[in-house]
């Protein structure tokens, strides 16, 4: 880390004074998270354990019995809509009454709904002939159904293990507990040989994704994480990159050894570059990446006057009141694409000034003027959706959509090849875009694996 050059002799007045002390204390709390992610990586080298974080809110939600004293009337209602009936029993009634009458009035009529499942094993012997014409000598064999030829599982198993490995993150030592728990004889190397092969099936749905979803998005938004790839013969564990392509319908996620502008131009490919595009500020999305309409996130953006820490009274004030204002702006921008298209044009003026107006200030506190001079570079990514009413000004959809790898990333590990990195992948990316559509993922992917479902059923809602 380069150290603030400081001539002393040119301090002459108290601001800049003070101003200097600051930029010794940013550069002391650096050094600090330098020295702190050293000794965390020496004591993960030697295998030691990771020292407890505790949550510094201590705020508690409220619980359902407050809620009960407050209001009475208040009542747990579902989010999903009413329970789906699959079979009617009819309840056994007294046909004669104590007194020995058996003519009776119906009052009212009761129903109660008991929800459960049926979970065993289903293990099929299909037996056949073989036989010989007598006439010519020509030998038949039984007909096999075609779905069943060279598999020993059934397509319904390998959708049941592709839909709690990657959508429940149920992790593969459970899934074999589970399997030998109902009776179904499988290693550990079926199951993954199972999950390659739904992988493989996968890829018309991901090509679907690709060419037709990505051609009937409004808008893209893209964000990654690191990723790792253990090699099954020597161990080397290779770094790498999962990337994200997403929007309110849509995820596609690939699994890259490079996060830059090129990766990304290759991964939205000619139609997604058309698109309008929002991510954050980082180097895979400046200069170099091709799209022509790029919307920067306001809340990385905002995230850089939070992170000054100034140390004196005079400064912190100063802070709050620049993160007032941009809270003020986030605010109008964040409704303007919900406003009709004769408010917009008022209010599109309205926060061309109030940015204006923010980023012309001059504090006297030099590392906030210089991040404000910094934000106001980027005025044309910033305020891009001023142009593109149905831009979100942020990039939280793709902050979501990428959580779920991480989890499975810590709880499972990393992959082992690079068919497990497809498998990885396609199988993501069929299970949030069903999410974000409202279809049942488990008989959406058990429909794309067997070959009843048509790949375009996840792009016919995409707009």
């Amino acid at each position: 880390m380069k150290l603030p050059n400081i001539e002393l002799d040119q301090i002459t007045t108290l601001p800049e004074a003070l101003n200097v002390i600051e930029q010794l204390l940013q550069t002391q709390r650096l050094l600090i998270d330098e020295l702190n992610k050293m000794k965390e990586e020496i004591a993960r080298l030697k295998g030691q354990p990771k020292k407890p974080t505790f949550s510094s809110s201590g705020k508690q939600s409220a619980s359902v019995t407050t809620l009960l004293k407050e209001n009475r009337s208040w009542h747990k209602s579902s989010k999903k809509g009413k329970i789906a009936i699959d079979r009617d029993e009819k309840l056994a009634e007294v046909d004669l009454c104590i007194c020995g009458s058996t003519s009776f009035t119906t009052i009212r009529t009761t129903k109660k709904v008991v929800q459960g499942i049926v979970f065993r094993r289903e293990n099929v012997s299909y037996s056949g002939r073989v036989k010989q014409c007598r006439n010519c000598g020509k030998r038949y064999r039984s007909i096999l159904p075609s779905h069943l030829k060279g598999i020993s599982f059934s397509p319904e198993l390998a959708s049941f293990l592709s839909f709690w490995h990657y959508a429940c993150r149920v992790t593969l030592p459970l899934l074999l507990r589970t399997m030998d728990g109902i009776g179904i004889q499988i290693s550990s190397g079926q199951v993954s040989g199972l999950l390659l092969q739904s992988g493989d099936t996968l890829q018309k749905a991901d090509h679907q994704l690709r060419t037709v979803g990505i051609t009937k998005s409004s808008y893209l938004q893209s964000d990654a994480s690191g990723a790792k790839r253990k090699d099954k013969k020597t161990g080397k564990i290779c770094n790498q990159y999962v990337q994200v392509i997403s929007n309110k319908f849509l995820s596609i996620f690939s699994i890259t050894k490079q996060y830059n502008a090129k990766t990304l131009n290759r991964l939205l490919g000619k139609n997604g570059r058309k698109k309008p595009f929002v991510s954050d500020d980082g180097s895979p999305n400046g200069e170099c990446l091709a799209c022509k309409d790029k919307q920067l996130c306001w809340v990385h953006e905002i995230r850089h006057y939070q992170k000054l820490f100034p140390f004196f009274n005079r400064h912190q004030l100063l802070q709050q009141k620049i993160l007032t204002q941009w809270k003020g702006f986030y605010y109008l921008a964040k409704h303007y694409g919900e406003s009709p298209p004769d408010i917009q044009k008022e209010k599109k003026q309205e926060i061309q000034l109030l940015f204006d107006q923010i980023t012309s200030q001059v504090t006297g506190y030099d590392l906030l003027d210089k991040q404000l001079r910094l934000t106001k570079k980027k005025k044309e990514r910033l305020l891009q959706f001023l142009d593109h009413p149905e831009l979100p000004i942020h990039n939280n959809q793709c902050e979501h959509d990428i959580r779920p790898f991480v989890i499975i990333r810590k709880i499972s590990g990393g992959t082992k090849s690079y068919r497990g990195d497809k498998s990885l992948a396609r199988h993501l990316s069929v299970i949030q875009t069903a999410q974000k559509q409202g279809l049942n993922v488990y008989q959406t992917l058990q429909g794309l694996l067997s070959g009843q479902l048509s790949p375009s059923v996840l792009t016919a809602n995409i707009r």
